[in-house]
């Protein structure tokens, strides 16, 4: 058994087609972090160390092999950890008040 994660983030999504792709894209988007993926028979949990988790519309796509929009996540996505912005191709769960270049020092979109 492994040690749990730290301050984990990340989706908890309902089980399936989608589910499986957003987890493997998970640990693409998430390079050099350790990502969890705990299957819980109706749902998945997905949890990333570090504070951050990233996942990009078209890694999405990719391991489902068609087109993905992002809005699909949101329909299976009954609850997540952290805070998250999103957009049309990417959403990003975090903790705190951390920006990146893309978002102003409150974590808002730019």
């Amino acid at each position: 058994m492994t040690d749990p994660i730290i301050d984990p983030v990340g989706p908890v999504l309902q089980t399936g087609e989608v589910a499986r792709a957003v987890a493997d894209a998970a640990v693409i988007d998430n390079a050099g972090r350790r990502v969890d993926v705990r299957d819980r028979g109706s749902y998945v949990r997905i949890e990333v160390e570090g504070g951050e988790c990233v996942l990009r519309r078209a890694t999405i796509a990719d391991e489902l092999g068609r087109p993905f929009r992002m809005s699909e996540l949101e329909l299976i996505m009954p609850s997540f950890v952290g805070r998250i912005d999103t957009s049309s191709d990417v959403y990003r769960f975090y903790h705190g008040h951390t920006s990146t270049p893309d978002t102003d020092q409150k974590g808002a979109r730019a």
